[in-house]
C-alpha cells in the first residue's frame, strides 16, 4: 500500500479501478517517403487539418448550454490554431525537405514548438505549450481515424502525466463515465482544475512519476479529507474504512440537492447572494435548475474574442439584453467591461508583447488606452440597463485616477445619450474588482467614489504573494488562503462596511466551503461562482450562524499559514 499526498482540485471519495492514460497513446512509427510520394503525404496532413477541424466544430456545437462559454473558448482557440500559416508552413518545408512520414514531422514540429514556450520565462506563455500538444494531438487522431481511446475509460479513475482540457471536453461529450482524475501538479488555477471543477469530477494534483507506479486492481481517490490523498493497493481494512466515508460523503450530496431550491439564508436569518461568474451564453435551464441569484461577473472578453473585429455597439446590446432577459430582468446582472491582456488575448488585435504582461496593460488599463472601445462598450450597457437590473464593473483598477476617468468618460457618455434622445438607466451602479494590493490599501478612499467593489481573488492572492498563479515551481507559495490575502480582503471588506459600499468575491475561493465560511465571517454576503458550486454553497450557508463567526474570523487572521486556516475551519464545519 503506498500513499500519495497532493492538492484536492474537486472534492470527492472514490474507489475505483485505475486507468493508465499513458498506456493508451498512439504508437508513432516513423518511415521514409520518396519524393513522388511527398504531395500524397501533404494530402493526408490537409486532410487531417479539415477531419480535426469538423471533429472540434462538432464537439464545440454539441457542448453548447451544457458547459460555461469559457471552457468552450479553449476549443475556438485550437480551431484557430489548426489554421496558423507558420505552424502549416513549417509541416509542409519539413515533409519536402525530411522526407519522412507526416505524423513523424507533427510529432517532431509538435515537440519543437512546445519545449520553446515550455522554456520562456512567463508561465502564462508556458501554458501555451498545452495548446500546441493538443493541436498535434488532434492531427495524429485525424490521421489514424482514431475515434476514441477513451472507451475503456468508463467507471475508472483517470491516472495521468497531465491531461488537456480539449480531452475532459471529449469525455464528457461522449458520456464516459469517469469517476476521478489523479495527475501531476499542473496547477489550481489551469484550465483543467478550472474544467475539472466545473465537470464537478473529483480531481487530484500531486506526486511524480505516476505512470511508474504499481496501482494495483483498485485505488482510493480521497479528495474530501484534509489532507487530499490516493491510495494504491489498499489493505481490507482501509477499504472498509473508505467504503463507511464514501456513504457518508454520497449521504452530503443527497443532502444538497434537498436544499436547491431553498433561499441561501444562514441561522440567524441572514441573506446571502449566490451569484454567477458567465460567459456570453447562459442557459435559463441551468440558471433556473441551481437558483441562482443573479450574475456577479459577467465576463465581456468571450464576445470580443469570437468574432474578427471589434464589437458594434448594436450587437453587444443584444448581447446583454438577451443574457438579462435570460436572467431575469430584476435580478443583478454585473456586466465587467473588456479584461484583456496578459493570458487572454483577441484574434485581431496584436497587443504588444511586454516581458511581464501579469504587470502590464492588461484590463482597464488597456480599455483607458483605447478610450473608443471603452466607449462603445460602456453606451451598450448604459441602453441596455434600461428596466434592467444591469451594473457596470471594471478590471484591473489600480488608483483613483483611473475611477476619476471612468467615471468621468461615463458621465460624458450618459450626457450624449440624453441628447440623442435616447434612453437608459441614469441611476446604473458602478463598480471596481479589488486585484491589486494598491486597490485594497486604498480601499476606504475608493468606496467614497464607487457603488460596489468585486474581489477578484486569484489575482489578488497573484500579486498579494507575487506569485504567478500558473507557475508549476512555485505553485507551493501560490494560495488564496494564506493569511496575507485574507487579510488583504478583510480589509476590503471593513472599506465596504465605512463607506456603506456593497462587497463580493468573484474568486475561485467564493466557490469552496472552506472560502465560503471565511468570507461569510468577514461580513461579505454576496460571492460569485461557477454554476456547479451553487447547490453545495447554498447547503453551508443555511448550516451557518453568522453571529457566531467571530472566533473563526480571528482565528484565521491569526494564522501563520494556509494549512493552519483550512485546519481551523474545517474543525468548524466538522462540528456543524
Amino acid at each position: 500500500m503506498e500513499k500519495i499526498y497532493g492538492k484536492s482540485i474537486y472534492e470527492g471519495i472514490i474507489i475505483a479501478e485505475p486507468y493508465l492514460k499513458g498506456q493508451n497513446n498512439l504508437e508513432i512509427e516513423s518511415f521514409s517517403v520518396s519524393e513522388e510520394d511527398i504531395d500524397k503525404e501533404i494530402e493526408r496532413y490537409e486532410h487531417s487539418i479539415k477531419r480535426a477541424k469538423e471533429k472540434l466544430s462538432h464537439l464545440i456545437h454539441d457542448l453548447k448550454g451544457k458547459v460555461a462559454e469559457k471552457d468552450l473558448q479553449i476549443l475556438s482557440v485550437h480551431f484557430m490554431m489548426l489554421d496558423d500559416p507558420m505552424f502549416k508552413d513549417e509541416i509542409q518545408i519539413s515533409l519536402r525537405k525530411d522526407r519522412l512520414n507526416v505524423e513523424e514531422i507533427i510529432k517532431r514540429t509538435v515537440n519543437k514548438y512546445s519545449e520553446a514556450f515550455k522554456k520562456m520565462k512567463n508561465p502564462l506563455y508556458r501554458q501555451r505549450a498545452l495548446d500546441i500538444q493538443d493541436i498535434g494531438e488532434r492531427l495524429l487522431e485525424a490521421l489514424a481515424d482514431n475515434e476514441s481511446i477513451y472507451d475503456s475509460l468508463n467507471g475508472k479513475i483517470l491516472i495521468a502525466h497531465d491531461i488537456l482540457p480539449s480531452e475532459l471536453l471529449d469525455i464528457f461529450n461522449k458520456k464516459i463515465d469517469i469517476k476521478g482524475i489523479v495527475m501531476e501538479y499542473v496547477g489550481e488555477t489551469s484550465h483543467t482544475a478550472i474544467l475539472a471543477k466545473s465537470l464537478e469530477i473529483p480531481t487530484f494534483m500531486g506526486g511524480t512519476d505516476l505512470l511508474k507506479k504499481e496501482w494495483g486492481e483498485f485505488i482510493i481517490l480521497d479528495t474530501y479529507s484534509e489532507k487530499p490523498v490516493v491510495i494504491t493497493r489498499p489493505s481490507l481494512e482501509v477499504l472498509k474504512n473508505y467504503k463507511t466515508l464514501q456513504l457518508e460523503f454520497e449521504k452530503e450530496k443527497e443532502e444538497i440537492k434537498a436544499t436547491i431550491n431553498l433561499p441561501s439564508v444562514t441561522l440567524d436569518n441572514v441573506k446571502i447572494n449566490l451569484e454567477v461568474n458567465a460567459g456570453q451564453k447562459l442557459d435559463k435551464t441551468i440558471l433556473d435548475n441551481i437558483n441562482a441569484d443573479g450574475i456577479g461577473l459577467l465576463r465581456t472578453e468571450f464576445i470580443y474574442m469570437k468574432g474578427n473585429k471589434f464589437p458594434e455597439e448594436i450587437e453587444q446590446i443584444k448581447i446583454y439584453e438577451k443574457v438579462s432577459d435570460n436572467l431575469g430582468k430584476e435580478k443583478p446582472l454585473i456586466i465587467r467591461t473588456l479584461d484583456i491582456g496578459a493570458d487572454k488575448s483577441l484574434p485581431y488585435y496584436k497587443i504588444p508583447s511586454e516581458q511581464n504582461p501579469s504587470l502590464g496593460e492588461r484590463g482597464l488599463r488597456f480599455t483607458l488606452h483605447k478610450k473608443e472601445i471603452l466607449k462603445t462598450q460602456i453606451r451598450a450597457i448604459l441602453r441596455a440597463s434600461k428596466d434592467r437590473n444591469i451594473k457596470i464593473m471594471h478590471p484591473m483598477v489600480t488608483n483613483i485616477s483611473e475611477i476619476e476617468s471612468i467615471l468621468a468618460l461615463t458621465e460624458e457618455i450618459k450626457k450624449e445619450l440624453t441628447e440623442e434622445g435616447i434612453s437608459f438607466n441614469d441611476n446604473i451602479k458602478t463598480g471596481i474588482m479589488v486585484e491589486v494590493p494598491s486597490a485594497v490599501l486604498m480601499a476606504d478612499k475608493m468606496g467614497e467614489y464607487i457603488d460596489f467593489f468585486s474581489i477578484g481573488s486569484n489575482d489578488l492572492a497573484q500579486y498579494i504573494l507575487a506569485t504567478d498563479r500558473f507557475s508549476q515551481k512555485e505553485n507551493n507559495l501560490y494560495d488564496y488562503y494564506n493569511p496575507a490575502v485574507l487579510k488583504a480582503i478583510n480589509l476590503v471588506a471593513e472599506a465596504s462596511v465605512k463607506n456603506n459600499t456593497d462587497v463580493a468575491v468573484c474568486g475561485e475561493m467564493a466557490g469552496e466551503v472552506i472560502g465560503i465560511v471565511i468570507l461569510l465571517s468577514f461580513g461579505i454576503k454576496t460571492l460569485s461562482m461557477s454554476t456547479a458550486f451553487i447547490p453545495r454553497a447554498r447547503n453551508i450557508v443555511r448550516k451557518l450562524n453568522i453571529s457566531k463567526l467571530e472566533k473563526i474570523k480571528k482565528s484565521v487572521l491569526n494564522s501563520k499559514n494556509s494549512e493552519e486556516v483550512r485546519h481551523i475551519v474545517r474543525e468548524y464545519i466538522k462540528n456543524l
